[in-house]
């Protein structure tokens, strides 16, 4: 093996070189190979030569993680491999010279393809531990940034605080921070392979989200009704439709002018699952349109992500917010 390792060594220049043709000449024909492999190719040249000088040899100490990961991984397969290709001669000595060499192959390939999905399933799960953490933690800072919100506007209605720049400056940096907190949640519940669907009762996840923004509807004077319970379930993700559900009545609120009634029901619209949020008196501009709509982009993604929608109208005096996903995603 010898001569081999020396092949490899003083053609590396050559066998990149003849990589680099075969991947433009697959993306010219119209099956654009990972270009990453090129990159990769040095490094494969060399773990190849290590390998037919001693292809089992664990990882020394003090060697950096992934090597060490990626050499166990190896040594791994191979004897894998190797267990089931004595085992195949076994039953079946007979297997001829390019038999053989075509088990050989597919074997390597097989290791190969199970090790890898093997780390990036512990990987996956590791993430989504870690994601369940970091979304508990999130959901602690959210109701912490609440409250402190709820404590300034105390403040600020019993005179403790004059409206100066610097408490506009606070209230601004509060909503923007629990903004972005929200966005990153959702980011991050995104990112751990899809939704996790499960029968959700919308009328649940409203009376959840009237509980938890009643005390800053009686700091801004607005009255929350929520309507007759109509047992409307969809298949959803919990992590996604309750904030989204209470970023929902938190732009009615918002929109709300004091004295409003804030009016939440639930049904079913053909094979969708509605919650219309109506409020009596909106804040709007002199030509009769609505006032800035912000806050919805936390309930528009989480909507998107079901497949549904959200609708924002003007209604008379005051205006109706809908958020409606299907019945069953498509996802």
């Amino acid at each position: 093996m010898d001569r081999v390792r020396e092949l490899l060594f003083h053609k590396r220049a050559e066998l990149q070189d003849r990589w680099d043709r075969q991947l433009r000449a697959a993306a010219e024909a119209g099956f654009p190979l990972d270009h990453a492999t090129s990159v990769l190719l040095p490094q494969l040249l060399e773990a190849a030569g290590e390998a037919l000088e001693k292809r089992f040899r664990l990882p020394v100490a003090g060697t950096p993680a992934p090597a060490a990961g990626g050499r166990r991984a190896a040594v791994q397969g191979s004897l894998l491999a190797d267990f089931l290709f004595d085992a195949v001669l076994e039953h079946d000595p007979s297997l001829s010279a390019p038999e053989q060499r075509r088990l050989s192959d597919s074997l390597a390939h097989a290791a190969m393809e199970v090790l890898v999905r093997h780390q990036l399933e512990g990987e996956l799960d590791r993430r989504r531990h870690d994601a369940d953490r970091f979304t508990r933690l999130g959901h602690q800072l959210r109701n912490s940034m609440t409250a402190a919100q709820l404590a300034l506007g105390l403040l600020q209605k019993h005179g403790e605080m004059s409206d100066s720049r610097a408490v506009r400056l606070l209230e601004d940096s509060l909503a923007r921070l629990r903004a972005g907190l929200e966005d990153t949640l959702l980011d991050e519940l995104l990112a751990q392979g899809g939704l996790r669907l499960s029968r959700i009762r919308l009328d649940r996840v409203a009376a959840e989200a009237r509980g938890d923004t009643e005390p800053e509807a009686r700091e801004r004077g607005v009255q929350l009704v929520l309507g007759e319970p109509s047992r409307v379930e969809f298949k959803g993700d919990t992590r996604l439709m309750r904030p989204a559900v209470r970023a929902l009545v938190r732009v009615a609120l918002d929109l709300s002018r004091r004295g409003a009634t804030v009016r939440m029901q639930c049904a079913k619209r053909r094979e969708a699952a509605r919650l219309a949020v109506v409020v009596d008196r909106c804040r709007k501009r002199p030509d009769g349109r609505l006032g800035s709509v912000s806050g919805l982009a936390l309930v528009r993604r989480a909507a998107r992500a079901h497949g549904g929608e959200v609708k924002v109208r003007a209604i008379a005096d005051g205006c109706e917010l809908t958020l409606e996903v299907p019945l069953t995603p498509d996802s």
